[in-house]
């Protein structure tokens, strides 16, 4: 069985061709990319989403709405979690 960091590195790889477009449509900076990936990655442990049947979905949804709550000036509590 893979480790949590192991199933997260894994979705990152899966997601990674759509995550760059998304970021680049953003215009977000690396280190803005960065942050927004690793915070969304602490929340779907925190939550232990990775147990949910499409973490991948999960974690697509939260880096969305976080690119999208930086876009707007939002504060990372103004953003919900994906409906399940």
């Amino acid at each position: 069985m893979k480790s949590p960091d192991e199933r997260i590195a894994g979705i990152l790889d899966e997601l990674s061709p759509l995550l760059g477009v998304i970021f680049y449509a953003c215009g977000l900076s690396e280190q803005e990319a960065r942050k927004i990936v690793e915070d969304s990655c602490f929340a779907l442990l925190a939550k232990r989403r990775l147990r949910q049947p499409d973490p991948e979905g999960w974690l697509l949804w939260m880096i969305i709405e976080r690119c999208r709550a930086l876009l707007l000036g939002m504060e990372d509590e103004d953003i919900e979690d994906p409906p399940e």
